[in-house]
């Protein structure tokens, strides 16, 4: 009896991070006015330009990749919160959700190669080392809350 309430707990408790890994071209458009990417130092006002055009065009398999994984998780939430848990149901939402998101990072990463071929030799390092640096500070950040 514990089993399935544990495993809903970490479902319900894993599933906003599993979202967090969503690139933001994926998720669904705030209706606001467009706002200029900030510039990033170091790059070229010509490959800034580049940049900001890039996350400036929607990707429609991106944000079809979007809907498909909230309907995954809307089916593993609804597997898991059963009143008897169907184990393959779970499975099988699981591998969905699982295989959406791989298909959104093989995604974003196509749309970065192709920024990056667009790019010159001396932005794509200084582009490429703001990405890692962002991320890293990314990683950090939750960590460095303090947990009640």
């Amino acid at each position: 009896m514990n089993k399935p309430i544990i495993l809903a707990a970490l479902l319900v408790a894993v599933a906003p991070a599993a979202f967090a890994a969503v690139p933001p071209a994926a998720t669904k458009p705030q209706p606001s006015a467009p706002r200029t990417p900030p510039k990033i130092p170091g790059v070229s006002d010509e490959g800034n330009a580049i940049i900001a055009k890039a996350q400036a065009v929607p990707d429609p398999q991106l944000q079809e990749l979007s809907k498909q994984i909230r309907t995954a998780h809307d089916q593993l939430m609804s597997a898991v919160m059963a009143p008897v848990i169907d184990v393959d149901k779970v499975a099988a939402a699981m591998n969905s959700e699982n295989e959406l998101q791989a298909q959104i990072r093989a995604r974003g990463n196509e749309r970065l190669v192709t920024v990056l071929q667009q790019l010159s030799n001396d932005d794509r390092g200084t582009f490429l080392r703001a990405l890692v640096l962002a991320h890293q500070q990314q990683r950090r950040a939750p960590a460095a809350t303090p947990k009640p």
